[in-house]
């Protein structure tokens, strides 16, 4: 007989529930779990995993958009990124998450 998996109790952190432009220059991403983030756009193209594009000083998106497992940005020269939303989470830019990689946090 099949052996089930337990379901996941309470929310994922690496899942965002709300993805929103702040002001004319970021992303905010609220995640399931409650924390906020917020992604300035050069941060964004800077984040980009396809290791072929060079960062660009005027990053801006044209696009943007909620897929399954990553954020997908079309970017104005043209080039697509897709950001997996945990490599997203473990970036976060909040102070709170800087102290925590650097073992300064709680």
């Amino acid at each position: 007989m099949p052996r089930s998996l337990l379901p996941l109790v309470g929310a994922d952190p690496n899942r965002p529930g709300a993805v929103s432009l702040v002001g004319r220059y970021a992303l905010g991403v609220t995640w399931q779990d409650g924390h906020g983030s917020i992604y300035p756009f050069d941060t964004l193209r800077v984040a980009c995993p396809c290791g072929a594009c060079p960062p660009a000083a005027d990053a801006w998106p044209t696009e943007i958009r909620r897929e399954a497992a990553a954020l997908r940005v079309v970017w104005q020269d043209g080039h697509d990124s897709a950001l997996p939303y945990a490599d997203l989470r473990r970036q976060c830019p909040c102070a709170q998450c800087a102290m925590t990689r650097r073992g300064t946090g709680p």
